[in-house]
């Protein structure tokens, strides 16, 4: 899997809270209109929200060039989610991206009358440029409407299609406090894993994969002696990366979540820390991975029996759903092989 392919994969496996937090941190409860009253803002992926969203962000941004600026990337990212999984609820399509000819930048495919994801790239960043380009607060609109014409009869999907996977962190089910955690937090696990990586000996043989799993279990089992090691100020640099590497390993392959523990009782392991859930019916499984770090003192291949584990788990609810596994662990649910990379 090349660059483009791992910052791709991690924008799709990381939009159910990227997109939540987006939602709930920085689109605002209400909306001042040019005439000073402010209405409730619409939250609800329709396509009504689309000028109301345009407004938004030219109150936020002032030019292309900043929208392009490092300080306002995360709210750009938020935007091009939001933006995406409103039209693929209007439209129908998949969420793609071009690693050969683009830029690795996702956009939306979406569908025609010919077919299920047969229409031209919507490229997603040149729309927001173009929109604060134009200043017209018509630009996301006009898209959708160019859109809908090529699905032929009544311009309406043939089916319903979204890119999330687990159901979007909202208000219900998450609190404030952890949606400005992760909101800051999900978009270090990408460089700090990179970061780590490159400190490391032979840094491409570091996938995300059981055996890297596994190869990290027997490191931190040799570089520790005890917890109290681990916890050091001049390790901590070390410590947050490995911790990064196991939780989006576990997540990638898994399927699941990052989350934040709070309100949690004091002795609880989530507690003050980030987790990964997984959910499986109506139950719900976490993993801690500052605290799997930690059992490799003991056991160095606990790391890679909690990914063992959650595979199992995918693999029985995928034989309980009546799902087969192809050869490379494939289900209609994504990869649950341990070998997924």
């Amino acid at each position: 899997m090349n660059e483009l392919q791992r910052e791709y994969t991690a924008f799709i496996n990381n939009m159910d809270v990227r997109l939540g937090a987006f939602v709930l941190a920085d689109l605002p409860e209400t909306f001042e209109k040019e005439d000073g009253t402010e209405v409730p803002f619409p939250k609800d992926f329709g396509a009504k929200s689309l000028p109301m969203l345009e407004l938004f962000v030219l109150s936020r941004l002032a030019s292309p060039d900043e929208a392009l600026a490092v300080e306002n990337r995360r709210f750009v990212e938020g935007l091009i989610r939001y933006l995406g999984e409103t039209y693929l609820r209007a439209i129908g399509g998949v969420w793609d991206h071009d690693e050969e000819n683009g830029n690795g930048m996702p956009f939306i495919r979406p569908d025609t009358e010919e077919g299920p994801a047969q229409g031209e790239p919507i490229p997603l960043v040149a729309i927001v440029l173009t929109a604060v380009d134009q200043r017209s607060a018509e630009v996301f609109s006009r898209v959708l409407d160019r859109a809908r014409e090529k699905l032929g009869g009544t311009g309406e999907p043939k089916r319903q299609c979204t890119g999330l996977s687990l159901g979007m962190l909202n208000a219900e089910n998450s609190s404030r406090e952890e949606v400005d955690f992760l909101s800051r937090f999900t978009g270090t696990v990408e460089p700090g894993i990179a970061g780590w990586t490159q400190e490391q000996a032979d840094p491409s043989s570091w996938t995300f994969d059981r055996d890297s799993l596994a190869r990290l279990g027997r490191q931190l089992a040799a570089r520790y002696d005890s917890r109290d090691e681990m916890t050091s100020e001049e390790e901590t640099p070390f410590v947050g990366g490995a911790m990064r590497f196991i939780g989006e390993t576990i997540r990638r392959i898994g399927l699941g979540q990052w989350r934040y523990g709070t309100n949690l009782e004091h002795d609880d392991p989530r507690s003050g820390q980030p987790f990964i859930r997984f959910v499986v019916g109506d139950q719900n499984l976490d993993l801690v991975p500052w605290r799997l770090a930690q059992t490799a003192l003991e056991d160095s291949d606990s790391i890679a029996s909690a990914l063992d584990a959650v595979v199992e788990m995918r693999q029985q609810e995928a034989a309980e759903a009546g799902i087969d596994n192809d050869e490379d662990g494939e289900t209609e649910h994504g990869k649950v092989d341990a070998d997924d990379s």
